[in-house]
């Protein structure tokens, strides 16, 4: 059985990850969890500070302990972007890890999205985005590329993180053909079961994501990738541009 500030922790661990408290909000007194049964005062103090350890919530006197704001969800242009000035398509604070590949059967919405047969041959590229602070997942992102371009190019089908740039990199500077065209999609949705293990949530979790999409297309008119990035519960999209 583990101690009691653990479970406490814990608890309130799981209502940030769903969003219940969100980045900026105050976490309750630790008198007025006492007061609701949560536990003694060192046991609700011990649960804080584990949470601060781990880098979901931060405390300051005055302030009380504040949910941290959190690594914010990429687009794929983004990532592209910074991957040509940086050479990596990490934001400050990530990185990435769990990268697969594989050719598996294309499934409807990936084959009209790279305008090919259902059931074709496609190669799959994921990979998971985390928090440096505290491990979580600021989302998982799932390549979507036809046989014949994987097929020039064997580096793309190894699982592991490509070394020099992103897959657009690779498949424009093979091909000679640069980017045209990005068609892009963002909505949110409630999780899934099947969300569960890219998240590494429980399958009960009811929580609001963010599902971003991308159809890149080059000068030839092929589609060469399509992307889908689902981020982690409580997670947001954000972008900022320059004035004029």
């Amino acid at each position: 059985m583990p101690p009691k500030w653990k479970v406490l922790a814990d608890e309130i661990a799981a209502k940030i990850t769903s969003g219940v408290y969100a980045p900026g909000d105050r976490l309750p007194k630790i008198e007025d969890l006492v007061s609701a049964g949560k536990g003694s005062k060192s046991t609700v103090h011990a649960a804080y500070k584990a949470l601060e350890a781990s880098g979901l919530v931060t405390a300051s006197r005055g302030h009380g302990t504040v949910v941290r704001e959190r690594t914010t969800l990429a687009t794929a242009a983004e990532r592209e972007q910074r991957s040509k000035i940086t050479g990596s398509s990490w934001r400050a604070g990530e990185r990435s890890d769990s990268h697969m590949a594989g050719f598996i059967a294309a499934p409807e919405d990936v084959a009209e999205a790279l305008e090919i047969e259902p059931g074709a041959l496609v190669l799959r590229r994921s990979r998971t985005y985390r928090d440096e602070h505290d491990n979580s997942v600021v989302s998982h992102s799932t390549s979507w590329i036809p046989a014949g371009l994987a097929e020039e190019l064997p580096e793309l089908a190894m699982g592991r993180r490509l070394n020099s740039g992103t897959s657009i990199d690779l498949i424009t500077r093979h091909t000679g053909r640069p980017v045209a065209r990005r068609h892009s999609s963002m909505w949110a949705r409630i999780t899934t079961p099947a969300d569960a293990g890219l998240l590494e949530i429980p399958e009960d979790t009811t929580a609001a994501v963010i599902v971003l999409t991308v159809r890149i297309v080059d000068t030839s008119g092929m589609t060469i990738e399509y992307g889908i990035d689902i981020g982690g519960p409580g997670r947001r999209w954000t972008k900022e541009e320059a004035s004029a």
